[in-house]
């Protein structure tokens, strides 16, 4: 059913004013006739006073609830518009909000593929979720909450802002000294780092004689006839840049056939991180001749899957290089173990 039209100021005016009338015109005395007529009668003038105050009032009442309307209808208009107005706080607070989920994001990818299996990782509930949604064990992460009081537990440690802030100078200097990896910058920056008993003295002893191994171990593998190595990799060896694994795995291969390195490859994605704390952990290699294709290649894969760790690589397998030709690919997975040259762990 259609509402009615509300009427307007001028008749609601009207109708007050002849109900006011109305009220106060003498009435018939009882017994009078009706057919008798009423004698006329004027307002006295204390009823024209009470007829213009109401009147007055009257009108008052239609210009306060018409401004009230307009009030209402201005508020209204303008919330409408505030509301459709980008506001330059919320846009800076959603950029940011979207930037940090896009770092996490990151981070929790390159831990899932590049960290090994047999680390336990500490990370903040929020960077735990990301992991497990990259699809890291939850039996592997542990929680660290504003109630956690060590992180002596930890093998790898996220560093994320909330991580940083509650432990401080603590996390590099007692927990986890070595720096793995780094995603964002300034106050969203997330570290990656690995655990080292002893601290960061321990650690800075130990990395140092790791890296004198590596150099002489690199130099040692470009005198042999038995591995082929270009430009670009034979600098990287002789600068003790290669993981020990790597080098260890080249020597083993390449007595049991010749072989040519094409590159050495996974470096971290930290320009913070110097490439003698963190070495190349992955090598392409092929056939010394070139001619052997996947199935000379295919010894050296199943010798090389039949390592125990430490050698056990992360990945092994055969790939087309964009030439057309095999090449077995071997990546070992972070953190890359010190002292394997010199009886360490």
């Amino acid at each position: 059913m259609r509402a009615s039209a509300e009427p307007s100021w001028g008749q609601v005016l009207s109708t007050t004013v002849t109900l006011w009338l109305s009220r106060r015109r003498p009435r018939a005395a009882p017994g009078r006739q009706r057919d008798v007529p009423q004698p006329s009668w004027h307002l006295s003038r204390r009823a024209a006073r009470g007829l213009r105050l109401a009147v007055l009032l009257l009108a008052l009442t239609g210009v306060t609830l018409t401004a009230l309307r307009l009030t209402g209808t201005s508020s209204r208009a303008a919330r409408s518009s505030s509301a459709g107005r980008s506001h330059p706080v919320r846009e800076r607070q959603a950029a940011s909000d979207g930037a940090a989920v896009a770092v996490r994001a990151q981070a929790a990818a390159w831990i899932a593929g590049q960290v090994s299996g047999a680390e336990t990782i500490a990370c903040d509930p929020v960077m735990c979720t990301a992991l497990q949604a990259q699809g890291v064990d939850a039996g592997r992460l542990l929680a660290v909450g504003p109630t956690t009081a060590s992180l002596s537990d930890a093998d790898v440690i996220v560093a994320s802002p909330s991580v940083r802030i509650q432990f401080g100078s603590r996390l590099s200097d007692d927990y986890a000294p070595r720096l793995l990896a780094s995603f964002g910058s300034g106050a969203g920056l997330i570290d990656v780092r690995a655990a080292f008993p002893g601290g960061a003295a321990a650690y800075n002893s130990a990395l140092q004689a790791d890296y004198a191994m590596r150099k002489s171990a690199g130099e040692q593998l470009l005198r042999s006839r038995r591995i082929m190595v270009g430009g670009q990799g034979a600098a990287e060896l002789r600068a003790g840049t290669v993981d020990t694994r790597l080098l260890v795995m080249l020597a083993a291969l390449a007595s049991e056939e010749p072989l040519r390195v094409v590159a050495f490859g996974d470096a971290s994605p930290s320009a913070a991180t110097p490439a003698a704390d963190l070495p190349l952990r992955e090598v392409t290699i092929t056939s010394a001749d070139g001619r052997g294709g996947t199935a000379g290649l295919a010894p050296v894969l199943a010798m090389v899957r039949a390592q125990r760790p430490p050698y056990q690589p992360a990945y092994a397998a055969i790939v087309d290089s964009p030439a057309g030709q095999a090449e077995l690919l071997i990546e070992f997975a972070v953190p890359s173990p010190l002292g394997l040259l010199t009886g360490g762990t």
